[in-house]
């Protein structure tokens, strides 16, 4: 379940990020709304202790930065994992399909075999 309802029943949401209220409009649902805008007030938060100006604007462009990491982090492990997938299935798939040769050939060497005992 993706946490989404349909778009023509988007809601408006009362948030605040970093002390800044915000109206948001989503077709989400009021629990992934609620756990977004915890991740991205958390990271603000972050980088407002971090950063030496406390300017909210530099704030959210590291937290930004903070959360495309994590992402491309999360997107090429997952891409590696699901190539390692990939690749594991083509191995099993070649098996079976040399595994199914292999038994035809010998059912085919058997039949072969039986046939010349019967001719004599």
């Amino acid at each position: 379940m993706s946490g989404r309802a349909p778009l023509a029943e988007g809601r408006v949401f009362e948030v605040e990020i970093a002390g800044v209220p915000l109206r948001l409009k989503s077709s989400h649902n009021e629990q992934t709304v609620k756990e977004l805008v915890q991740m991205v007030d958390g990271k603000v938060h972050e980088a407002l202790k971090a950063s030496k100006t406390g300017s909210i604007q530099n704030a959210v462009i590291l937290a930004s930065l903070n959360l495309a990491e994590e992402f491309l982090n999360l997107k090429r492990k997952t891409k590696s994992e699901l190539d390692q997938l990939e690749a594991r299935a083509r191995r099993v798939l070649m098996e079976l399909e040399n595994s199914r040769v292999s038994q035809n050939s010998l059912g085919v060497a058997k039949a072969a075999s039986s046939q010349a005992g019967t001719e004599l």
